[in-house]
């Protein structure tokens, strides 16, 4: 089954914002929200806050899945709003959320995202800053949110270097971020920026414990058996999306400029709009493309 809304997933578990741009929030004693979207969605997950948890500074710790704009974007305001918030995250995207040029960026496209969707969504542009990271997490660590909650933190790197994924064993609940790909049209879109390598290692190793919800990026939850279904599908899609590639820079010649420009004529179309903007996606499938080049 796909949840393709907002709201109550199952006890304990909730979307939140927008559903394309979701943030996951944990009511456990010491409440978890996964990921915190783009800067502008800030407002409308403080709202969702303050209606599941009876107050918004209620919340704990934000835990982020990388260093992406649109999964960390209204960090920034919700540390404001909630100065006891602890933010969880790798090592590598602590560093990255305090470097000048890569603040530079995520400003720069959170902005972007604004201007595409504020007819869409009803968003204004939200301030976005250096992030400071209150929990530097590793593979293995468990987080112990009382009543029984407990949330474990896996190493899934592939789409980025900083990668992490949390499994929530009392509902068998997985949040990925854009570790297993998301939905794309009718199927699954593969998203391995910086390695295939690393990336196919993290699908298998999600893919091997017992899912029973899959919290996807974008654009929807799966529940029941379609989260295996998912992640098997999303392994054999990736093996066929790097096939193509590979085909692509075959006929020419190594240009990848060309392979990325015939790519984004098949596949980019506004029937996934609110997944992504175009301007992200080119910059998803460049990278893409430059893995497959060096053979990384």
């Amino acid at each position: 089954m796909i949840l393709e809304q907002t709201g109550k997933i199952c006890d304990g578990l909730y979307a939140t914002g927008h559903y394309s741009i979701p943030a996951f929030l944990l009511t456990s004693p010491a409440p978890v929200l996964f990921d915190a979207g783009v800067a502008a969605m800030g407002p409308h997950y403080l709202k969702d806050l303050e209606m599941y948890l009876g107050k918004a500074d209620a919340l704990r710790y934000l835990l982020l899945t990388h260093s992406h704009y649109d999964h960390c974007g209204a960090a920034p305001f919700l540390k404001d709003k909630i100065p006891g918030l602890q933010i969880g995250a790798d090592a590598h995207a602590a560093e990255v959320l305090q470097r000048p040029g890569a603040v530079k960026l995520i400003r720069a496209l959170n902005d972007n995202f604004v201007e595409v969707f504020k007819g869409t969504i009803g968003i204004e542009k939200i301030p976005f800053g250096p992030i400071a990271v209150d929990l530097i997490l590793k593979d293995g660590d468990e987080l112990d949110c009382g009543g029984g909650w407990t949330v474990q933190v896996i190493e899934t790197p592939g789409h980025t270097n900083d990668c992490l994924s949390y499994y929530i064993p009392k509902i068998k609940a997985l949040i990925a971020g854009e570790a297993v790909g998301v939905f794309h049209n009718d199927g699954i879109q593969p998203e391995f920026s910086s390695s295939y390598s690393d990336y196919m290692t993290s699908l298998e190793k999600v893919a091997a414990l017992d899912v029973e919800i899959l919290a996807l990026a974008h654009k929807g939850v799966l529940t029941g058996d379609d989260p295996g279904i998912f992640l098997k599908n999303s392994i054999e899609t990736t093996v066929s999306f790097k096939g193509r590639i590979e085909d692509y820079l075959d006929r020419f010649s190594g240009d990848r400029e060309k392979v990325v420009e015939t790519i984004l004529g098949e596949d980019y179309d506004e029937t996934i709009l609110m997944q992504q903007d175009k301007k992200s996606f080119l910059l998803n499938l460049q990278a893409q493309v430059r893995v497959v080049a060096e053979g990384k």
